[in-house]
């Protein structure tokens, strides 16, 4: 079975500005998908069931969402890991405790 990859505009600038080396490694990750889309290197994000992240050269990171029904890879981000990151996806943990 092979999926679609789907990406928007924002995400396609970030991946052609990664340096050129990097930018194959993540052209060829990234082709990969569509045919495994959770391969052994890929980690399911915590508290968010088909949203996943690889981690690729350099502190960067891929994370992208698998919608099975469709077989559709959504590609959401590519770039440097910064501390916000999975927050500004809207990914971010849930706290425990009380929410008062």
């Amino acid at each position: 079975m092979s999926y679609r990859l789907r990406f928007d505009r924002p995400f396609l600038r970030s991946l052609e500005a990664l340096p050129g080396d990097l930018r194959s490694i993540a052209r060829k990750t990234i082709q990969a998908l569509a045919d495994n889309p959770r391969p052994a290197q890929a980690k399911e994000l915590d508290e968010h069931p088909t949203y996943f992240r690889m981690w690729l050269p350099r502190n960067h990171r891929l994370v992208y969402q698998i919608l099975d029904d469709d077989e559709i890879v959504e590609l959401l981000y590519i770039g440097l890991k910064y501390t916000q990151l999975y927050d500004d996806l809207g990914l971010g943990r849930q706290q425990s405790g009380d929410t008062e």
